[in-house]
């Protein structure tokens, strides 16, 4: 990858409650929080910078996918994390751009993963689960996202990103 931004995600290894800290561009922080994680009755995982909501998950009774709301469109869940033609891709199309981009889950043994544009097959992002803490403001960072300019300057299909690894990450952890 060109040159690139790291941003770190810190508390625990829940893709749905972390703190993502770091810089690009700009000064960048999103805390994923989740409540009632109880998935039996209302889950919602919210996406918030500062005081500002962002994006919310509302997740379905059960091990189900819901609903996703970013800014003021809504959309399932389950565009964020589109079946591919490689079953160790998820893809979704960017509200921002209206470009198709593929997260690919590395090997060995899921490390990582890689968001590609596609067809073009541009790697524009890597995330890779840290072997050893760092610690940073915010507390020890258990993950590194490693950014090109080209997601850092977009900060919805940002934020759709963080979303669909989100998701990603938590249907591989539950094996969905």
């Amino acid at each position: 990858m060109a040159d690139t931004y790291d941003l770190f995600f810190t508390g625990s290894n829940d893709p749905r409650s972390c703190v993502i800290i770091g810089e690009d561009t700009k000064p960048v922080f999103f805390s994923f929080e989740t409540f009632d994680r109880d998935l039996s009755v209302n889950t919602r995982t919210i996406v918030t910078r500062g005081k500002d909501l962002l994006a919310s998950l509302e997740w379905s009774p059960g091990n189900h996918l819901g609903m996703a709301i970013i800014g003021t469109r809504r959309i399932p869940m389950s565009h964020l994390v589109l079946p591919s033609p490689a079953n160790n891709a998820r893809n979704f199309v960017s509200g921002s751009d209206g470009r198709r981009y593929e997260w690919r889950r590395c090997f060995p043994e899921n490390s990582g993963y890689d968001l590609f544009i596609v067809p073009n097959n541009i790697r524009i992002a890597a995330f890779r689960r840290l072997e050893q803490m760092i610690e940073t403001v915010v507390g020890p960072a258990v993950g590194l996202l490693q950014t090109t300019a080209s997601l850092a300057n977009n900060e919805l299909l940002l934020l759709e990103a963080l979303l669909s690894l989100c998701l990603f990450r938590w249907i591989d952890l539950h094996g969905m």
